[in-house]
């Protein structure tokens, strides 16, 4: 079983690069790890009082959660687990132990994706996925024949395999 990381800023649009994986997959059983880059805080105070899950769980929206919701349904026969992470810090050696930890074994990176920081610690985690040495996947956003807007749910829904 392959573990799967793909960088997320929380946007239904960052779900979509699951389509690809899944297709370059079919017969296989993947996990899917959806990770969230998140600077450490500079301030003492703030590094004391820091937890892992304090406020970081709210950037994740309803919307969001409902799309991964419908990937686990739609995929279930292919995608054994879907979660997220948070990643905390900035370095190399923090994002190599990261993989470490989540046992990964590729790490998707998103060809044409514009990466929104959803909040003021957020940030792209790009260079630090350039230039750690895990097998790496260059995946542009799959074709799909759909109307109305490409980063709605609807969108998720109504994807071609």
């Amino acid at each position: 079983m392959k573990n799967i990381l793909i960088p997320t800023d929380f946007s239904i649009r960052s779900l979509s690069y699951v389509h690809s994986i899944v297709a370059k997959h079919p017969h296989e059983q993947i996990n899917v790890i959806l990770m969230h880059a998140l600077e450490m805080p500079d301030s003492l105070f703030d590094l004391i009082t820091y937890t892992r899950n304090s406020r970081h769980l709210e950037l994740i929206s309803a919307d969001f959660q409902d799309g991964c919701e419908i990937i686990r349904n739609k995929y279930s026969s292919t995608i054994h687990q879907l979660k997220v992470e948070f990643f905390h810090g900035n370095t190399r050696a923090a994002f190599r132990n990261f993989l470490l930890a989540q046992q990964i074994d590729l790490i998707i990176q998103p060809a044409d994706h514009q990466y929104n920081p959803p909040s003021k610690r957020s940030y792209d985690p790009g260079k630090l996925i350039q230039q750690c040495p895990c097998e790496k996947m260059q995946l542009p956003l799959q074709k799909r024949k759909y109307l109305g807007d490409p980063s709605g749910i609807s969108a998720l829904l109504l994807a071609t395999e």
